[in-house]
């Protein structure tokens, strides 16, 4: 291993040498965008963003080397649609033409939401520059680059696997050798794990992000089936090198999903028997239809905001959501001149009891805060937390304040944008009640330990964690593995391991 500057990484691919280097953003858990060189062809594996700070204080920070335009990349994988993993994926991907590319079928309908999203995210925050009187910050990507790559991808100038649906093992004529393979990973709708057997008989596999446990719109993916390694003959490679992420590696669940439910349950009937509200703030990928759907299945009816709207449709399914629309088990909130009273209306509980489920999980911006300034000071309301609280997020404080002795409440600010798309900070008096449940979409420890021990690789590195995340994986697959444990090495921020 050794650590390298990224402008020297010209001399390292020329040196026809094998190695990996992760070149995303490594503060906390970071982005992921790791390069590939394995037998004179050069490989992406992902090419995000991550977010420093939260609210008004965050900014986006890129991997290095823009969008790599001085090196030829043989082909690029995009493992799902979450930022962290493809939120340069149009720049990136508009900029090697050389490149053959690869996601899946639903990672395609999901982006057609998220570039949306993102544009749109872009003229606001183009706007509040211009009235604050700064320079507009700088636009990755813009509309005409997103039209051009969605065309392409409906053309298919690129390679668009359906994972969710079975697996898959392609190979290119031009390529004699080469087999690359792809199998649903659990993590989220469209995300998969990849695999490359290269001529030279070795066999490498990108975990991207994994869940071995169910979650209520995907099935949990414990290990890699026998029949899709057999279809490519995998368990003969020369070596098995994974490359593996470790989000959760430093802690196992502690409580199962059916106890979360049932307790989940118990809150809301709760919350309902006292004349209170739920207020539910969610990521609108993944998490949001998640939530909406286990809802739904424990019977409540929902409210639905935000960008959740949305990825709904794409996660469960178009007729089922409009069957839950037309018999009234889910409700939407509508834009136009309605849209505030309906937050206040939904708030208030007038159109019944209905849990709220709305994006911005931070509660940072968006629809999320509107309704938090509603519903925060009433003592009979409940916010509720499914996911990972941000350090330095709104959400994170409104915990911080729930585990103060019991008082006349407390005050937390929130940032709002105004019609003129100012950043107004509001002042809210927390006086509802506070509940968080760890629903995650990653695997655990003991998940990630049986996915790596039934590979038996011979090499492992592992990403896109913490330290601690790195040092609980490692040190559980060498109590689990012993003497039989492979070398393992932490796949650092322009860290190159030759291999």
């Amino acid at each position: 291993m050794q650590e390298i500057r990224y402008e020297d990484l010209a001399d390292h691919l020329a040196s026809g040498k094998d190695f990996i280097v992760e070149l995303g953003e490594q503060k906390g858990i970071g982005s992921s965008s790791l390069l590939v060189r394995k037998c004179e062809k050069t490989f992406l594996i992902d090419r995000g963003a991550a977010f420093e700070g939260i609210g008004t204080n965050k900014i986006t920070t890129f991997p290095v080397g823009g969008n790599l335009e001085e090196i030829y990349i043989d082909l690029m994988i995009f493992t799902h649609v979450h930022a962290d993993h493809i939120l340069q994926i149009v720049p990136t991907v508009l900029m090697h033409g050389e490149s053959r590319v690869v996601f899946s079928k639903k990672t395609l309908e999901e982006l057609k939401i998220v570039l949306a999203d993102s544009l749109s995210i872009q003229r606001k925050e183009a706007k509040k520059a211009y009235y604050s009187g700064l320079p507009a910050p700088k636009a990755e990507f813009n509309e005409e680059d997103v039209a051009t790559f969605l065309a392409r991808a409906e053309a298919g100038f690129y390679e668009i696997v359906d994972t969710d649906e079975e697996d898959e093992w392609i190979t290119f004529e031009d390529w004699p050798g080469w087999e690359f393979g792809f199998t649903f990973s659990g993590h989220t709708k469209g995300a998969f794990i990849s695999l490359i057997k290269s001529p030279d008989g070795d066999g490498l596999v990108f975990s991207g992000d994994l869940s071995g446990h169910n979650q209520e719109t995907t099935r949990g993916v414990k290990t890699l089936s026998e029949s899709f390694l057999a279809m490519a003959e995998f368990r003969k490679c020369r070596r098995i090198i994974l490359v593996t992420e470790a989000t959760n590696g430093n802690r196992d669940i502690e409580e199962s999903q059916e106890e979360m439910d049932a307790r989940l349950k118990a809150v809301l009937n709760e919350t309902q028997r006292k004349g209170g509200h739920a207020l539910m703030p969610v990521f609108m990928v993944n998490r949001g239809p998640n939530i909406v759907t286990k809802l739904v299945r424990l019977g409540f009816k929902v409210f639905v905001a935000g960008g959740v709207r949305k990825t709904l449709a794409v996660e469960v399914g178009a007729d089922i959501v409009e069957k839950w629309k037309a018999d009234g088990t889910v409700m939407f909130i509508e834009n136009g001149p309605n849209y505030s009273s309906q937050i206040k209306a939904a708030s208030r509980g007038e159109y019944g009891f209905r849990p709220i489920v709305t994006s911005s999980a931070t509660l940072d911006q968006g629809a999320g805060v509107e309704f938090a300034i509603e519903m925060l000071p009433v003592p009979e309301n409940v916010l509720i937390s499914t996911g990972h609280r941000f350090d330095g997020s709104a959400m994170k404080e409104f915990f911080e304040i729930k585990n103060r002795p019991i008082g006349p409440g407390h005050t937390i600010v929130l940032n709002r944008m105004d019609r003129d798309f100012h950043s107004v900070k509001h002042a809210v008096n927390v006086r509802c009640g506070g509940h968080h449940f760890d629903y995650s979409a990653h695997s655990d420890r003991k998940e990630l330990v049986a996915f790596t021990t039934n590979l038996n690789p011979d090499i492992i590195f592992i990403k896109h964690c913490t330290e601690d995340g790195f040092n609980g994986l490692e040190s559980a697959l060498r109590s689990e593995l012993r003497e039989k444990c492979p070398p393992i090495s932490r796949a650092r921020h322009l860290h190159l391991f030759e291999f």
